[in-house]
């Protein structure tokens, strides 16, 4: 694999460069970038000096073998009109829009297109990204993906139709996670003697340690339930009081985050002509 490129520099672009880059997944040399506003590229140049920026979004695409477009979703037709007559038939383009589908992309470029939803996680090397490869995507194409995405953490290959549900599993997971703690930490504030940054300080050390022992040792949360909750203790009474009330908050959850998810793919088709 030769250039790898980059249009976007955006809330999920950076991360997976800065964590590319942290991993060693990819040498500095071989990145050549675009985006928007330049200014936020210059922390990142001083950093590594190697890496290429580009005058615009024609000569990424022009340069590289593999592209990751990291643009808005509703930015995605307008680059892809911009950068059409730049890319290579063989160029393997990814992109992380959510609410856009395959259909949508492929239609507008006769190459090798994959849909890869990211995670936060990838700053930390931690986390899922979920990918989902068209037609054209070759098994040496997919290979080379997956090797490279595995320095961000683990990889997971998916149907298309399970991408909403997934991406609720690992992108939305950190977001929905940390406000389930923030509510976790304020009830117990209200109960006990402690300001919010120690409340917070011991539960992210209990969350970090929970993670360990899940990955270490094993077993899923079941048993981590039935090792803390013994019979007639604290956590028990805690876990009845989820049991009874979690389960149709979290229905909820999915139920609006699934209409989120069928309201911008019906946004997306109507704009690629779709509708």
């Amino acid at each position: 694999m030769g250039r790898i490129g980059f249009i976007g520099y955006g809330h999920m672009g950076s991360v997976l460069i800065k964590g590319f880059l942290k991993s060693r997944a990819i040498e500095p040399s071989r990145l050549i970038l675009s985006t928007r506003t330049k200014g936020k590229l210059e922390a990142l140049r001083d950093m590594y000096p190697e890496i290429l920026i580009a005058e615009d979004n024609r000569a990424v695409a022009k340069a590289v073998d593999l592209l990751f477009l990291c643009v808005g979703t509703l930015q995605v037709k307008s680059v892809l009109a911009e950068i059409q007559d730049s890319l290579r038939a063989d160029s393997h383009l990814v992109f992380i829009s959510g609410g856009l589908e395959l259909a949508s992309v492929e239609a507008c470029f006769e190459g090798p297109v994959t849909k890869m939803m990211p995670t936060i996680l990838a700053e930390v090397l931690e986390g899922t990204t979920l990918v989902c490869h068209g037609d054209r995507v070759g098994q040496e194409a997919r290979k080379k993906l997956r090797d490279l995405l595995r320095g961000l953490g683990s990889v997971r290959e998916i149907d298309e139709r399970r991408f909403e549900v997934g991406a609720d599993l690992t992108s939305c997971a950190p977001g929905l996670l940390a406000a389930i703690c923030d509510h976790y930490v304020r009830a117990g504030m209200r109960r006990g003697d402690f300001d919010y940054e120690e409340a917070q300080s011991m539960l992210s050390d209990s969350l970090y340690g929970t993670a360990k022992l899940l990955r270490e040792n094993g077993g899923g949360f079941r048993s981590v339930i039935e090792r803390v909750a013994t019979k007639g203790g604290a956590t028990e009474a805690g876990t009845q009081v989820f049991e009874e009330a979690l389960p149709d908050v979290f229905a909820r959850a999915f139920s609006a985050m699934m209409e989120r998810h069928e309201s911008r793919k019906l946004s997306t088709r109507e704009q690629f002509g779709r509708g």
